[in-house]
This record gives C-alpha cells, structure tokens and sequence, in this order.
C-alpha cells in the first residue's frame, strides 16, 4: 500500500513537473525592445515599392512595430496608419487592411498544415550584407457571412491564407482604446500561436509553423 501510494505521488510529481516545464516554454517568446523593433522595420521599409506591394493596398505604421524572438524563430506586425475600432467595427464583406505582419523562419498554418512557400508573399531583407527572404503577410479584417468579424492573412494574392474569428476583448485594461497592434507567442511540440491584440479591443490567433524554402 505504501508503496503504491509513492508511486501515485511519483506520477503526481511528474505530471506537475511536465505542466510547469510546459508553460515555461510557453512563455519562452520574448517581446524585443522598442529600439530593436524599430529597427526591424527599418530593414523592411528601405525597400518602399516592396513594402507596399501587397495584394490589397497597405499603409503601415513603422514607427509602431511589435516585435518577438524565440531562438531562431520571430515575427514583427507593423499596424495600419489610420488604424481604430472604428475602422474595425465597420467593416464589411470586402477585407479591411489593418496592417502587416513579417515571419522570420515560420509560416501560417491552415487546417492543421503549414502554408507553403508558393502561396506566400517573400520578401527579401538585407542586414548587415546578409540577405534574407521573409513571408511578408497582409492583416485585414472583414465580416463574415454569419455576421461575426474575422481576421484574414494573405500572402501572394486577395485569395486568403487564413481565416480566423476576431472576438471582442472583454474587458480593456483601462477601458481606452490602444494604439496599433499588440503580439504575444507561445508554442508546443508541434507549431506555434500568434495571439494578435488589435486596438486593445480586439484579438484573434492564428496558428504557425516552421518554414521550409
């Protein structure tokens, strides 16, 4: 009897240690700073006919980016200038463009599969006299057949990557409407999870995996 109950606490403590260890990595994604977000953007923006040569008119904020790092992996979302909750509230069935989101190694995931790289817009980046090819992806927001809003992700063309519903956060922090576009990661064995928070009154998530070129 002693001896089973030390095996149930055994197994106890290891489920305990796998979900803490879990969550870890989880939180593992960290937020860059301001200056080195604001320096990604730079890198992006040199290229200006790149960078608003997406499938639906875009003209992104680069003085606002978020961006994350977790090891090799990152991403960085760039908002619309004249973003508001306004603009969001009021779209229709024709996609609203609320800004830009820029992967470093990943790609969007749909229905469980990873995007591949001929449905992706790639642009390239040089840094430091290194050049890189990065899935540059249009946010927009449009509303659904049922009703609801939902958040779009394009890549090449108007024809989306991904669709996913965009809710209504239920409560702000200080009840105001926020700037731009926030961006929180986390991740499992299998893929990663970019939360989206938009004006601080909307979020959505969308799933996404490593990129193979």
């Amino acid at each position: 009897m002693h001896n089973k109950h030390n095996k149930n606490y055994m197994r106890l403590a290891l489920i305990t240690l796998t979900l803490v260890t879990s969550l870890r990595l989880a939180a593992a994604q960290d937020k860059l700073p301001r200056e080195e977000a604001l320096k990604y953007a730079f890198l992006v923006s040199v290229d200006l006919k790149q960078l608003q040569g997406t499938p639906i008119p875009t003209d992104v904020d680069v003085k606002q980016p978020v961006a994350i790092r977790d090891g090799e992996f990152g991403g960085m979302v760039l908002p619309e200038a004249k973003l508001t909750a306004e603009v969001i509230s009021k779209a229709g069935e024709k996609i609203v463009p609320i800004g830009q989101v820029w992967l470093y190694k990943l790609t969007p995931m749909r229905d469980g599969e990873a995007v591949g790289s001929d449905k992706l817009r790639l642009a390239k980046v040089s840094n430091e006299g290194t050049e890189v090819q990065l899935p540059q992806c249009t946010l927009g927001v449009r509303r659904a057949s049922g009703g609801g809003l939902e958040l779009v992700v394009l890549g090449k063309t108007t024809t989306p990557l991904v669709t996913v519903p965009l809710k209504a956060i239920e409560k702000a922090a200080d009840g105001k409407e926020q700037a731009g576009i926030d961006m929180e990661a986390e991740r499992d064995s299998a893929a990663g999870h970019i939360t989206f928070k938009i004006v601080g009154k909307y979020q959505a998530k969308i799933d996404v995996t490593q990129l193979e070129l």
